[in-house]
């Protein structure tokens, strides 16, 4: 079975980039927060993101940082939202029959953040 990739090099960046920033939000919360078990990365399902590939019409999606448990970096959160044409976050969509419909909420929350799922080989997630 060929599993080639072949993704669009449009908004890529080289893996050393990708290092160096990467290293440099190591560098910055490793010094506000001592424990080691600080979040470096997200884990985000494809099913996540090909359901938010159905708001086609929506030109992006918006990611928000957000934190479960007050004061606690380990809880940290990345929720994603779509955004429409005119730049407005697309919380919800209707659902149901015409005159009888409800609302179903569009915003996707991704609440496996590395370290709880990681590949701790990953240049991008070592310290240096």
């Amino acid at each position: 079975m060929n599993t080639q990739i072949t993704p669009s090099p449009k908004d890529t960046i080289t893996e050393q980039v990708a290092i160096n920033i990467t290293t440099n939000w190591r560098d910055y919360i490793g010094k506000i927060e001592p424990d080691d078990k600080y979040i470096r990365a997200f884990n985000i399902p494809m099913s996540d993101i090909q359901n938010l590939a159905d708001f086609s019409k929506c030109p992006s999606v918006r990611a928000y940082l957000a934190m479960e448990t007050p004061g606690d970096i380990s809880t940290l959160k990345i929720i994603l939202v779509p955004v429409d044409a005119d730049n407005k976050d697309v919380l919800s969509i209707p659902v149901g029959q015409a005159g009888a419909e409800d609302e179903q909420s569009s915003i996707y929350d991704f609440t496996n953040p590395c370290p709880k799922i990681c590949d701790v080989d990953s240049p991008l997630f070592q310290n240096p």
